[in-house]
């Protein structure tokens, strides 16, 4: 069974949000309410609702999986929205040795 998530971008600042429990926006995935395929027609008319009321634009539906630690985003654009950047830490650099003098 495929499962969603309702996500948005909330108006006042600008932070990802996830669709929760009794339709709360949420800043964390982990407290997003997954739906089933029948489920999510209605979160989607919450959404549109929150748009016009001027909270939130950009609302739409993403796929995840349950994983061990909570729900996973299936696309990569959505699980770096969901959890942050993708720098590896051998790629990264520290400040002190960064060259730049800082």
């Amino acid at each position: 069974m495929k499962l969603f998530v309702v996500t948005a971008t909330n108006l006042r600042d600008g932070a990802i949000r996830w669709l929760g429990a009794g339709n709360i926006w949420q800043p964390l995935l982990a407290n997003a309410q997954p739906f089933d395929a029948a489920g999510i027609v209605p979160a989607l008319a919450f959404g549109a609702a929150e748009i016009s009321a001027q909270r939130v634009i950009g609302v739409y539906q993403v796929e995840v999986r349950r994983a061990p630690d909570g729900l996973d985003p299936l696309s990569t654009r959505e699980r770096i929205r969901a959890f942050g950047p993708t720098v590896h830490p051998e790629f990264s650099y520290a400040p002190a040795t960064s060259g730049l003098g800082v």
